[in-house]
């Protein structure tokens, strides 16, 4: 993970070489060179760090490494810091103004005191470079085989012929899998399982190994452990081996013949298994357990994916009777074995476990050592409890961790930042990663974030809470894997999630006590570049005690305060706050949902860095924003209630803006928006005049949310100004205003749309389906309407919608015509209204599953 550290600081050094070029006259050479140590460094960190485990040695040369990174970042920000200070204007004329530049430009070495930080810095690093040598440092455990974990892991996998694990809960899963075992079909079958590690995925794996129906079905049969290190000739040998006993020497001769630059290909091992066990139509079956989902569903074209789920309450209760009281011969004399008065204490912590069997299972075997009496005390540290007490809850987590590819290790343990069972909305995630510099700065970053968390959920490090249209809108983290998270994180000064103490120079902090708490505390050794504080029960901020944390964390590059509502103030204490914010001239993200700031003007001119603001509130009290809104060139979400006109000017990173409230006309130069993405309008008053001209230029549209609130004239905006936005994919539509008519060419100017959700409260009587059946390229349709008598889809239409779900509509039936929705698989009727017997049998839409506005 210190390489992961060392690699931002690298890529921030040649972030300032190019960015601050005037600034570092006569420091340039010590700030390359010190570039050039740190990533000449990096080629030894990844492996050696994961050989320290045991050897003081490694893990005291590797913290020196972060010391010096971090010590380098420092040197990095506060040298940008007087930078930007420095020449930003205050109050000053142009001459005023050129003078203090070129003031900096002469004295920059001698007055920050750069170039003697980075000498110091170089000194560091040449003799850390010395202990490596000295102490052979890069030549300890050659193999990584030879550790710990690693014999851990072959022990654990190498165990197919003991069936004494206990398989509880899964009886439907095992079933299932059976079934696609023993089906009659002569091709090669791949039957993968999928989960987290210590979901039970070998165990259920053993016990249909050593179901003996099941092998009575095949001439030979065979467990092979694979390895994360391993050999393709070793490989084959195993499989061998393990098929037939003893193998001939001809088999072994031939092995060893193998070429030496077979073995040196790094294949996948399981397309390496998929040559060596070919499709001959002998109705051969292959089962694998793997914690990566992508790797399952590629294995083959002819493979069953299979994810395993978490225990449910009742099955995980089962579990942990099972091992806490061994004694017992029945589940229900188990629960009558457990004393009264500590069986809700024992429920709390098995639900605590999230399912998860390994977890439950280790607890129990914990507790069933434990005298009742300190059961308390297991509860209170139960986390710690369990993973001391059992080797392979450690192993199990820190090898999926170091599993991670390098660019995947930061995102991960910044989901420790985060409280126990909180749901993380994933949009705020992948704008948070993208302003901490996990994610390279471009005009893709959010979609290479939505890979990232994809991938964490894929390996099953995350669990997705909330899933629409194949997207990820929100997820949780395991406890297990959160408390992993934090203390990893400790371990590397990384992150810290308040738990009593403030831990010095931890880098980003979660703080879940309240401001007051927070302000109580000694702030001196903290160097946080990210500040997080989340709502304590129904607290409210102090004006003052946010403007001091402003004051005292300069350095900050993220501020998020997460729902957290100010008591009402004069308006001098706002504006000290508002001076105070734009003195966080490296702030790339500001939160500040619901804190009822409403004047922008004082700070966020000054934050020519930020990429995110999010000043939420309600659309009926919008925020004017200010001119001073054109000087934020980087900015890439603009999330709120804003009052039109405003100016965007420069805009050109914009890829969000929510939620524009506009009470008469809104034009614009779409040059300005070249790069938006998302946009919102709330309409609102009386006004006829507003037109979608000026939205109709934004090429790169791709989502369009129109809401027009306010009864009156039953005049909506003409919508063929969109047949410009050829990206446009989703597009939603509220209108309150009465006899409201869909244009009869809709299909001919939004040929490319693919989500539509249209809500008309009383708005609406004519059926809109003939309309809407002949859009080309819709996938997706959600109606909100009242008053229709009757849908109708006629032969032909809707010949690509997959998804259709009806509510809050009066309608009394549904008819769909032969060859109407051909490919229609999800309908979700809210309410009495009527079906055609052929749709009986589509399944329902998953609520916030497969159906979506996020297309």
């Amino acid at each position: 993970m210190v390489d992961v550290i060392v690699s931002l600081v690298v890529q921030r050094l040649g972030e300032l070489l190019i960015e601050q070029i005037v600034f570092l006259r006569g420091v340039r050479d010590e700030v390359e060179w010190l570039r050039n140590k740190l990533e000449y460094m990096l080629c030894f960190l990844k492996d050696v760090e994961e050989k320290q485990d045991g050897d003081h040695r490694i893990q005291k040369w590797i913290s020196d490494i972060r010391d010096v990174a971090y010590d380098a970042e420092d040197i990095i920000d506060n040298f940008i810091l007087e930078v930007e200070e420095g020449r930003t204007p205050k109050k000053m004329g142009l001459k005023g103004w050129l003078e203090k530049y070129f003031c900096i430009c002469g004295k920059q070495a001698s007055l920050y005191g750069i170039g003697t930080e980075i000498n110091s810095l170089k000194n560091r690093l040449e003799e850390i470079q010395r202990n490596r040598e000295d102490f052979k440092i890069g030549n300890i455990g050659d193999s990584r085989e030879d550790s710990a974990h690693s014999r851990l892991n072959q022990q654990r996998r190498e165990r197919p012929y003991e069936d004494n694990e206990l398989v509880v809960g899964f009886k439907n899963d095992v079933d299932l899998l059976m079934s696609k075992l023993m089906k009659e079909d002569p091709h090669r079958w791949l039957v993968s399982i999928v989960g987290i590690g210590g979901l039970g995925k070998t165990t259920i794996a053993r016990k249909l190994y050593n179901t003996t129906s099941l092998r009575e079905q095949f001439n030979f049969y065979a467990w092979v452990p694979v390895s994360k290190d391993y050999s393709i000739q070793d490989l084959l040998q195993r499989t061998i081996k393990s098929f037939k006993e003893p193998t001939t020497k001809e088999e072994f001769e031939m092995l060893e013949k193998m070429k030496e630059e077979d073995e040196r290909r790094r294949f996948r091992v399981f397309f390496t298994l998929r040559r060596a066990l070919p499709d001959n139509k002998n109705g051969s079956r292959v089962i694998i357990t793997t914690r990566q989902k992508v790797i399952a569903e590629r294995l083959s074209e002819r493979t069953y994916v299979h994810e395993l789920p978490f225990l449910g309450e009742v099955e995980s209760w089962e579990l942990f009777c099972e091992k806490v009281l061994q004694n017992c011969n029945e589940v229900d004399d188990k629960n009558s074995c457990i004393p009264q008065d500590l069986e809700s204490m024992a429920r709390e912590m098995v639900r605590k476990c999230h399912g998860l069997p390994l977890a439950i299972i280790v607890l129990g075997g914990l507790l069933s050592k434990t005298y009742p009496e300190e059961w308390p005390k297991v509860q209170k540290h139960m986390w710690r409890h369990i993973r001391e007490d059992n080797t392979d809850i450690k192993h199990i987590l820190a090898l999926s961790f170091q599993d991670l590819p390098r660019h995947l290790k930061s995102c991960f343990l910044y989901l420790g930042l985060f409280p126990e069972d909180f749901e993380i909305d994933a949009d705020k995630l992948y704008r948070l990663w993208v302003a901490e510099g996990f994610i390279k700065l471009d005009e893709d970053s959010e979609e290479m974030a939505a890979k990232y968390l994809k991938e964490l959920c894929d390996r099953n490090l995350l669990q997705v809470a909330e899933k629409k249209w194949r997207r990820i809108i929100s997820c949780r983290i395991h406890d297990l894997l959160r408390d992993f998270a934090i203390e990893k994180s400790k371990e590397l000064n990384f992150l810290q999630f308040f738990e009593g103490e403030l831990l010095p120079n931890s880098r980003r902090l979660a703080f879940p006590c309240g401001f007051q708490r927070f302000i109580s505390l000694d702030h001196s050794n903290l160097r946080l570049r990210t500040f997080h504080v989340f709502k304590f029960e129904n607290e409210y901020a102090e004006i003052d005690q946010l403007t001091l944390i402003c004051k005292k964390l300069r350095l900050l590059s993220v501020l998020n305060l997460w729902d957290l509502p100010f008591n009402p103030s004069h308006g001098w204490e706002m504006n000290r706050l508002a001076e105070a914010i734009g003195k966080l001239i490296r702030l790339r993200y500001l939160g500040l949902r619901y804190t009822q700031i409403h004047d922008l003007s004082p700070f966020i001119g000054n934050l020519q860095s930020l990429q995110t603001l999010d000043v939420r509130g309600h659309f009926e009290n919008p925020i004017s924003l200010p001119d001073e809104i054109c000087k934020a060139k980087q900015l890439r979400h603009l999330l709120g209630e804003f009052k039109w006109p405003f100016r965007v000017d420069n805009l050109t990173n914009l890829r969000t803006l929510t939620r524009v409230v506009v009470e008469d006309q809104m034009e614009f130069d779409s040059m300005n928006l070249i790069n938006l993405r998302e946009l919102s309008v709330f309409i609102v008053g009386q006004s006829n005049r507003f037109t979608l001209d000026s939205i109709g230029t934004l090429r790169f549209l791709q989502s369009f949310h129109l809401y027009v609130y306010d009864h009156g004239s039953p005049w909506f905006p003409p919508l063929r100004p969109l047949s410009h936005c050829q990206h446009l994919l989703q597009l939603r539509l509220l209108n309150m205003r009465p006899h409201w008519k869909l244009p009869t060419e809709l299909h001919e100017f939004l040929q490319n749309l693919k989500f539509l959700y249209l809500n008309a409260f009383g708005s609406m009587s004519e059926d809109p389906m003939p309309i809407l059946e002949k859009l080309p390229q819709l996938s997706i349709l959600e109606l909100r309407l009242f008053h229709v008598n009757k849908f109708l889809c006629t032969v032909g239409g809707f010949p690509q919608l997959q998804f259709l779900y009806i509510y809050m509509c009066v309608v009394d039936e549904l008819q769909v015509e032969e060859g109407g929705m051909p490919l229609l698989k999800g309908l979700t009727v809210a309410g009495s209204v009527r079906i055609p017997e052929k749709l009986r049998s589509i399944p329902a839409i998953p609520w916030g599953d497969n159906y979506a506005w996020a297309y």
